[in-house]
């Protein structure tokens, strides 16, 4: 008898909850319902929406274009679990969700792998602290200062350089380790003013640590779309977070010990202020705590390490995989260093105008980061007739936003670096292309990525052919903190006669 009691307790308990959800849901979605009225809606399934999509990038990709297609819409909005998100590939909303004023707080839901205790800095932080953190970190990204990382960018991409020339004439070989682990030098040196020797156990040990922050935080962002972002943030997590911070509460430690010191001194040879320094800077002002300082430091290496790495791997797969483009772009190098890159300036910049179209399509087809997220600070208008409620986010899906055919033709998905010729540029809306995002919150870094990301390409371009048996056709997707591969491309190296 008590054991049927406690199954009708457990049944009616059951029912409760699935009543009182199901209120909950309704009201929601009748509070949303000026967006979902408005817009073609995917709903998916009750109380999951199609949160079961975000697993398969590809597939949650396909799904998007498809609703455009079937739907000619360039907006619409989808239900992911209990949480509606409107996404838009239109040009002139995108535009107007990056730049309005009543836009400026990132997405919620999108950045939540990002508040670890460690990355949730200028990147996600709420409006009011952000402009007071980027505007106090700025000068970092200064042209002056940009300028005195030149040397270092040399030493990095040359770094590259040596190490490939190790694989060449080996056969298909992983490359991607090779520039992480250059790549992750550069960013101690440039952004904490840190030089970690390379081949150290220290050195391999953060890299993999680096790693397995980057694998756990993708787990945040598949347990933050369904509400369980708890499930990841494990022991083993705290423990990763605690040793990639340790050398930075230790510098800063050291650094508010000399007191005396000119706020412009710094590790390296000459005046580059890096974020560190420009941190404490901040702190000693009242600006920043010495948690602000931490944070921010640490964003922005982790930031520029991983966007850096992927980026530059990516163009090297792309030489590989398209020989004709590679060619080009070989003998344009070479036009410019005839006798061999030995030392990048900026002027040398604005002389590889197709090494530039190359560039820009590589990070069209395979942009770094692929969504950027807004939300709403109060009721917005977010075209026509939409009126979007407090705290509606809006995502921008850029991967499928720069393969849209509507913008960039029929063969959308196809490489071809002329689609930056200056008058293709012309007729595109400007933000039709946005690999580093739009507007004031746009990536802080994208001058520093694009800088060193060429001068490693002039290196590596002018000594080295690059290619694959991987065909571009075959490349599949993962979700991950940026776009990635689900199988890297092994790359053959041979080494240019001239």
């Amino acid at each position: 008898m008590s054991t049927l009691s406690g199954m009708e307790t457990l049944i009616l308990t059951a029912i409760i909850l699935l009543l009182t959800a199901s209120w909950r849901l309704y009201q929601k979605r009748k509070y949303y319902c000026s967006v979902t009225s408005k817009l073609p809606t995917f709903y998916g399934i009750p109380f999951f929406g199609v949160a079961y999509q975000v697993f398969d990038v590809n597939k949650l990709f396909r799904i998007i274009s498809a609703g455009n297609d079937v739907l000619k819409t360039a907006t619409a909005c989808a239900w992911v679990a209990t949480t509606p998100y409107v996404l838009t590939v239109d040009p002139e909303v995108v535009k107007r969700v990056t730049t309005s004023p009543e836009f400026l707080h990132k997405a919620t839901d999108l950045y939540t792998h990002f508040h670890n205790g460690v990355l949730n800095g200028i990147i996600v932080s709420p409006v009011k602290k952000w402009k007071t953190n980027r505007k106090a970190i700025s000068p970092f990204l200064a042209h002056s200062n940009i300028i005195d990382m030149f040397p270092a960018f040399n030493e990095n991409a040359n770094n590259v350089k040596n190490k490939l020339a190790g694989l060449a004439g080996v056969g298909e070989q992983d490359i991607f380790t090779i520039i992480k682990e250059c790549v992750l030098q550069l960013s101690f040196l440039t952004v904490l003013g840190i030089k970690i020797e390379e081949g150290t156990e220290k050195h391999k040990e953060i890299l993999r640590v680096f790693n397995a922050l980057v694998d756990h935080m993708k787990l945040d962002l598949w347990f933050g779309s369904l509400g369980l972002v708890f499930l990841s943030r494990t022991p083993r997590y705290k423990r990763i977070i605690k040793y990639l911070c340790d050398p930075v509460r230790s510098l800063i430690k050291e650094k508010l010990s000399r007191k005396g010191e000119s706020e412009a001194v710094n590790s390296l040879e000459n005046n580059q202020q890096t974020v560190i320094d420009l941190a404490v800077k901040s702190m000693r002002q009242g600006i920043f705590s010495e948690k602000d300082v931490e944070i921010e430091s640490f964003t922005m290496f982790a930031a520029s390490f991983e966007t850096s790495a992927s980026a530059a791997y990516t163009c090297l797969v792309m030489l590989a995989m398209h020989p004709e483009i590679q060619e080009r772009v070989f003998q344009e190098v070479r036009s410019v260093f005839p006798d061999g890159v030995t030392d990048v300036k900026y002027d040398d910049l604005q002389k590889l105008r197709y090494l530039d179209m190359f560039v820009s399509e590589a990070l069209r087809l395979v942009p770094p980061i692929t969504y950027t997220g807004r939300q709403t600070v109060r009721d917005t208008e977010l075209c026509p007739g939409v009126i979007l409620p407090k705290g509606t986010q809006v995502f921008v899906p850029i991967y499928e936003l720069h393969r849209c055919k509507e913008i960039w033709g029929p063969d959308s998905g196809s490489f071809n670096p002329d689609n930056f010729l200056p008058e293709n540029i012309a007729k595109r809306h400007p933000y039709s292309y946005m690999p580093f995002s739009k507007g004031s919150r746009n990536c802080i870094g994208f001058r520093y990525a694009e800088i060193s990301l060429r001068i490693t390409l002039f290196y590596a371009v002018r000594n080295f052919k690059f290619s694959t048996t991987s065909k571009y056709e075959d490349i599949v997707f993962v979700p991950n903190i940026t776009l990635s591969y689900k199988i890297p491309p092994l790359l053959s190296i041979e080494t240019r006669a001239n």
